[in-house]
């Protein structure tokens, strides 16, 4: 064994065996040790051909994101993939379960592929705003043809080796263990003498017009956009017009200005954050249960019992009417194709109307509930102080699949572990707000504060489309007046009453234009009237406030909208910190980015501080002084930032 590398020598073959905790991550010493290896095996007299393969669960979940934020080790990856695509002797990828990135790169590299038939592939860099390295943008469009490499770049999503798609890029796919028919491949082509190359693959560009067409197609949908999505069609593009040294030099290239942007910095922060916020420290304190059956109390619950349908639960409610919900639901996945008619059959069959005994409480109602084992609150709009444990599901919850557990200190480890394993095991991203301090709830209190911006600025004469436009702007999909209206204004008026509180700042008030909208009866969108009329055709301000209201800079003065609501945002997340409602900043952004639709690209409203730089942000808070409003006060933590050159995530904040 060489480190992570395991080796078996069978009858002339070295099988190198990736073994590294967890994935078989390429870090770099085990990129390190499979240098080592390879170079042993070539100058070995027994070996006559290599197979790669990973130990565990798969082949490679590719490089650990946490390597790109600093200098990239050696061997890196392009290395590696030229050291096997030259290799003197064959060497043949045996992929099973997970081949992920950079594990792609070096499987592409390989002179040819055995495949598992369940194995998955993925190139996710897109979804990083990354382009693919190691050679990918340029053997996938040689092997497969630039259409499916740019279906595969593009979509960045998990695709099965049994793909039709993909059918070229494996000499063989087996339902079985890939290893032994590759190792019986690796053999044949050592006998043989001879083997192929991919960079010299040309089934993919046997097709020139073919080729061209597929890159005409693309670049019309991205017509003037810049970013990660362009430089991969530039690097497909090059496949075919390039030597293959000048196109990995021109992916190399594109690699490293695009690893260094912004764009992918922040989605590569957001892709860390939202695996690092299951960690809580009761799941160390406390043994997790197992939570098969589930009670619903309460209306409008039919998306909780979907999201615990799909994920294997039995559910009863006390809601008469959701079993109809439900199977209309179902009915509709079926006619979308997303489920088949037996899966439906399957989920209907594990819900019933009914309060016996349960594994867990969802409680809507606002009740305490008799002889539960374990009795759960839900937020219903209105937040959750005063809980000792509570839960918020971000709503819709199938598709936002995002939680957070309200806990105190009076909770029991054992029940909190309980339920953060239960999301987990569903897919859902859970979020830890500690009670009492969390007041009514994280996401509560960071969309208050912008929502209490939002107010104070129309107050002043700015219009409610003008803050949402600053809000979309800052990176919202949407801004806190149509938020408003969605959610309803009557419950957004009583919990903004509870985030001022806890805000230390005043409540809207009988002049505020939310107490406006709600003596008029414009309620929300509900009643086709809040902020916004709200007609077939969409959203529109009402008559009376569609004219453009004051200007920016006679509210605000030399500060941007987009960057007063900011500011609002930030002062609200210091606040959350230094109280110590929340355990890491970046679980502030997940929030905001999935239950909230910030721009995924932007990394969240406190990675967008970090790139923006503190010092930014404290000459805005000072500007808006002459508001005399506690949401754009100076908080120490801000101050201590710019005095240190420190932002919310470690990087040295620019000026």
């Amino acid at each position: 064994m060489t480190g992570q590398i395991r080796q078996e020598l069978r009858d002339g073959v070295a099988v190198l065996l990736l073994d590294r905790p967890v994935a078989n991550a390429l870090a770099a010493e085990l990129r390190a040790d499979l240098r080592r290896a390879l170079e042993a095996a070539a100058v070995a007299q027994d070996v006559r051909a290599v197979v790669l393969a990973g130990a565990g669960t798969g082949f490679s979940s590719g490089v650990d994101l946490t390597e790109y934020d600093g200098p990239l080790a050696e061997p890196w990856i392009d290395t590696l993939s030229s050291l096997i695509e030259d290799y003197p002797k064959p060497v043949i990828a045996a992929l099973h379960g997970t081949t992920f990135g950079a594990g792609l790169a070096l499987a592409l590299a390989a002179h040819a592929r055995v495949a598992q038939s369940e194995a998955r592939l993925a190139s996710p860099e897109i979804t990083l705003g990354m382009v693919p390295g190691g050679g990918v943008t340029q053997r996938l469009p040689r092997l497969l043809g630039a259409q499916i490499a740019l279906e595969v770049m593009l979509g960045g999503q998990t695709v099965r080796a049994s793909d039709p798609r993909l059918r070229r890029l494996f000499s063989q796919i087996t339902p079985e263990n890939p290893v032994p028919a590759a190792i019986e491949l690796a053999r044949r082509l050592a006998d043989e003498g001879q083997w192929p190359r991919s960079c010299e693959a040309t089934r993919g560009l046997s097709d020139p017009a073919g080729f061209q067409r597929a890159i005409t197609v693309v670049a019309e949908r991205l017509k003037g956009q810049a970013g990660a999505a362009s430089d991969i069609l530039r690097a497909v593009e090059a496949a075919q017009l390039l030597p293959f040294a000048q196109g990995v030099d021109f992916e190399s290239a594109l690699f490293e200005d695009r690893l260094r942007s912004p764009e992918a910095q922040a989605q590569r922060h957001i892709y860390a954050a939202e695996r690092r916020a299951a960690g809580m420290p009761e799941l160390a304190q406390g043994a997790a249960r197992d939570m098969g059956r589930i009670s619903l109390f309460g209306a409008g619950l039919g998306d909780v019992a979907l999201l615990l349908l799909e994920g294997g639960k039995e559910v009863q409610s006390d809601a008469p009417d959701l079993p109809d919900g439900v199977a209309r639901a179902l009915t509709a996945l079926v006619t979308q194709g997303k489920i088949d008619a037996a899966t439906s059959a399957v989920r209907q069959a594990r819900l019933q109307v009914g309060t016996e005994p349960a594994d867990l409480v969802l409680d809507a109602r606002g009740e305490e509930v008799e002889g539960a084992a374990l009795a759960v609150p839900l937020d219903t709009g209105r937040g959750l102080a005063g809980a000792q444990l509570g839960l918020r599901l971000y709503r819709p919850s199938q598709s936002l699949r995002l939680a957070e557990l309200a806990v105190s200190e009076a909770a029991d480890p054992g029940d909190v572990a309980s339920l953060a394993r239960l999301w987990s095991g569903l897919g859902v991203t859970a979020v830890r707000a500690a009670q009492p301090a969390a007041g009514p709830g994280l996401g509560h209190v960071m969309m208050g504060a912008l929502c209490l911006a939002g107010l104070e600025m129309v107050r002043r004469g700015m219009t409610p489309l003008r803050v949402d436009q600053a809000a979309q702007r800052l990176g919202f999909r949407a801004g806190p007046f149509l938020m408003m209206d969605v959610e309803g204004l009557p419950v957004v008026a009583a919990r903004l009453r509870v985030v001022a509180d806890w805000l230390e700042c005043p409540a809207p008030g009988a002049d505020d234009p939310l107490a406006e909208r709600l003596a008029k009866g414009a309620v929300g969108r509900t009643v086709g009237r809040g902020f916004y009329d709200h007609p077939s055709e969409g959203p529109r301000p009402p008559k009376g406030m569609a004219g453009p209201g004051l200007d920016p800079g006679e509210v605000l003065g030399v500060v941007p909208p987009r960057h007063a609501l900011h500011a609002a945002l930030v002062g609200a997340a210091m606040q959350l910190l230094a109280r110590g409602a929340v355990q890491r900043a970046s679980d502030l952004d997940v929030l905001m980015v999935r239950g909230y639709g910030y721009d995924r690209a932007r990394g969240g409203p406190l990675c967008a501080a970090d790139q923006r730089g503190m010092l930014a942000i404290l000459r805005d808070i000072k500007a808006l002084a002459p508001m005399q409003s506690p949401l754009w006060q100076v908080q120490p933590m801000l101050l201590d930032m710019v005095k240190n050159g420190d932002g919310f995530f470690g990087r040295r904040a620019s000026t």
